[in-house]
């Protein structure tokens, strides 16, 4: 409906009051007046000057709508080079082109009144939606006159599009000149922000919000949305682009307030109203949405234009004439300079009636994300070429690479050499060739870890073999302390309350060889306390079998479970007492089966700080992978106890004979070396005490005293404080 001052005001009450309504449906269609708002915020001038740059638009408006009924403007087809930009990372959001030329097809289709239901247009709106004579076209030719197909895929995280961040930065590298081209990004996700609930399927600028030439003057788009009549949600989103409004006003939220409230759409014949979200009530008989008089002539209804592409039901059909006219003066204004993108100079340079294909651009991308393998192992490359079709393909590798299939558009490359190998592919077709390389880095995949194994972290620094890997290059991470110990005098920290949020670090253990050591126990001890309730920090125990290519969680520990009967919850700063470290045996956790097989296997501790950040301190200490086989194999009528355990000092070794037997008891370290002098005797029948560690000479540590009855045997681990 026709308001006469358009102003973007977007009320508190309106966003809570749609955010029911859309957790409810889990969907966002549009989010163009959030994204608009947060701009306007940021930045109080730049709202100025967008209702300047409205309120000549809509001089503009008034003028050709004048010129249209004077019959003063020849009929005019204006064309829009456009290009798809499509971010992934390998993933099903890499739609074909076919998905992107048929999208097209359709926002062609609504634009062009050539869909199949506009005949089952409600009657009243059917005669005003008219052909618009605006036409998409694919760019043929790229900013720097390289020929395009008008579809760039490319390989970006971006493709989860989070605007929390710097938003210059968001789109920077992508976009090409907004005033010779339609930019429309396909990404995967399009990250709700604060208030917002459910699945945000576009959003865009309209013409004003930004300086011309902005990189933000784009379209970004859901990739899953593209398909049959979904693709209307891109016609929504262009017309947007052409300054068109919400049927129910310049806000994100239907079904709250009439469009006048809200800022009307400055369209006369667009009738007020409150706008449908994923339904598709009879706009004769939808009495729920009144906001003006019935219609004069049957004053039991009320006539609103419900399958307006601009409103958010469920069945998008028509524009109006008077949305036509106002997406036609965007198009012939200076204001975002949209009036370049038609000038017969802009088509020949962007060669939207171009047909002749391109040469295709090369794009390989290993299966897993991963480029990192052990020596022998083999990474599987996928093709990613985009914009032209290749008629052959050629693989190469220059160090130590055996290529399964070298002119095949996927293989597999098995790798021989430990170091580093640079991975070719090369694809040509009539109208040229091109190369992408990646290089892969090739580890030896021999275990350090072949036997009974502990660390305590004793020495100084990092230990032998082991990795610490800081991800943000914060101030913070993986480091020795004297602060606290569970075996003799140190472990290893991370300082919670100077840590950032969100911060990762690893602490990663030497390579293992878990398949010749299957029975043996895998444990760590560990000593933590949460900083409050609602502090979120997380500890992944997460396993490698490819030398670090790709690696998965085997355990992932929550702060309130590893606070959980350790140091609990305080904002105290934390150094754990004896009973405050937990020993937890990661061999007993189902997902340890999975490595069992392997000869190779890295094991890492990622702690990921919470996203309230500085939270409290957790430690690590006796990483211990012992064997048990063999000494275990004692009849259960033999007991065997050791006691006080853990112990400062000595302590009692009881077993009770059923009959005289010869006993041979010894004590070793974690490394299977003998530590004790060995004691041989023949016991009579009975229960036996023998006392261990009588001269205190055990420094603090674990052990595991054996003791061996006329050839059977049975182990005991003593813990030394």
């Amino acid at each position: 409906m026709k308001k006469q001052v358009t102003k973007i005001a977007l009320a508190l009450s309106l966003i809570s009051g749609f955010a029911g309504f859309a957790q409810q449906k889990a969907i966002q269609p549009c989010d163009t007046y959030a994204a608009m708002e947060e701009r306007f915020k940021a930045n109080p001038e730049a709202r100025k000057d967008f209702e300047a740059s409205q309120k000549v638009l809509e001089i503009l408006q008034s003028q050709f709508e004048a010129n249209q009924a004077s019959g003063k403007i020849a009929a005019f087809e204006y064309t829009v080079p456009v290009v798809f930009h499509i971010l992934h990372t390998g993933g099903s959001e890499n739609i074909t082109d076919a998905q992107c030329i048929a999208a097209l097809a359709q926002v062609n289709s609504d634009y062009s009144r050539l869909g199949a239901d506009t005949n089952s247009i409600f009657a009243p709106f059917k005669s005003l939606y008219i052909k618009s004579d605006i036409k998409f076209m694919l760019a043929h030719k790229d900013p720097t006159g390289n020929c395009t197909n008008g579809i760039v895929h490319t390989y970006d995280p971006r493709t989860l599009w989070d605007r929390s961040g710097n938003l210059t930065a968001l789109y920077a590298g992508i976009i090409w000149n907004p005033t010779k081209y339609l930019n429309i990004i396909i990404v995967k996700d399009i990250v709700a922000q604060a208030g917002q609930n459910g699945t945000v399927i576009g959003y865009t600028y309209v013409p004003g919000t930004w300086g011309i030439g902005s990189p933000l003057d784009a379209i970004v788009y859901r990739s899953t949305y593209l398909g049959g009549y979904d693709a209307r949600s891109l016609s929504h989103e262009i017309g947007h682009w052409l300054n068109l409004i919400h049927t129910f006003g310049n806000t994100n939220n239907p079904g709250v307030v009439c469009g006048s409230t809200s800022g009307g759409d400055n369209v006369s014949d667009t009738p007020d109203t409150k706008g449908n979200f994923s339904t598709c009530p009879a706009s004769s008989t939808n009495t729920n949405y009144i906001c003006t008089a019935p219609n004069p002539t049957n004053s039991a209804n009320y006539y609103q234009n419900v399958e307006n592409i601009m409103d958010y039901s469920s069945c998008p059909k028509n524009f109006t004439f008077g949305q036509t006219t106002r997406m036609r003066t965007a198009l012939t204004s200076t204001i975002s300079n949209r009036q370049n993108l038609w000038q017969p100079i802009n088509l020949v340079a962007t060669d939207v009636n171009g047909v002749i294909p391109c040469a295709p651009i090369a794009k390989f991308l290993s299966a897993t994300g991963s480029y990192t393998v052990c020596t022998g192992g083999s990474i599987q490359m996928k093709d990613f070429t985009y914009n032209g079709t290749p008629s052959s393909y050629q693989w190469g590798v220059d160090v130590g690479g055996i290529i399964a299939t070298p002119t095949s558009s996927n293989t597999s490359i098995t790798f021989t050499i430990v170091g580093t190998s640079i991975v070719t592919l090369t694809v040509s077709n009539a109208q040229g060739s091109s190369t992408d390389t990646q290089t892969v880095t090739v580890i030896d995949g021999s275990a350090a870890i072949t036997g009974p194994y502990m660390e305590s972290f004793e020495g100084g620094g990092v230990p032998n073999n082991w990795e610490v890997q800081n991800i943000g290059n914060d101030a913070v991470t993986w480091a020795q302390t004297p602060s606290a110990a569970y075996d003799q005098a140190y472990s290893y920290f991370i300082d919670g309350p100077s840590n950032p949020a969100n911060s990762i670090d690893m602490l990663q253990m030497p390579m293992m060889d878990v398949l010749h050591n299957q029975s043996n126990v895998f444990e760590f001890a560990y000593a933590y306390r949460q900083s409050s309730s609602g502090q979120n920090d997380k500890l992944k125990i997460q396993g490698s079998k490819d030398c670090g290519g790709t690696w998965s969680d085997i355990y992932v520990m929550s702060a309130a479970l590893m606070a959980a009967n350790s140091g609990g919850v305080s904002a105290d700063p934390f150094y754990p007492a004896t009973n405050e470290w937990k020993v937890y045996p990661i061999s007993t956790h189902p997902g340890w089966s999975a490595y069992k097989n392997s000869a190779s296997v890295l094991i890492r501790f990622n702690f990921i700080e919470g996203t309230g950040g500085n939270g409290n301190n957790i430690y690590i200490d006796a990483v211990n992978f012992y064997s048990l086989t063999g000494v275990n194999e004692l009849t259960k009528s033999i007991l065997l106890n050791l006691y006080p355990n853990p112990t400062n000092g000595e302590t009692n070794l009881n077993f009770s004979l059923n009959d005289a037997a010869n006993v041979k008891i010894n004590v070793l370290d974690v490394m299977g070396r003998e530590v004790l002098p060995i004691i041989e005797n023949h016991y009579g029948p009975g229960e036996q005490t023998l006392i261990i560690n009588k001269d205190n000479s055990l420094a603090p540590g674990i052990y595991f005293v054996n003791l061996s009855l006329n050839g059977a045997k049975m182990s005991s681990k003593l813990i030394i404080r």
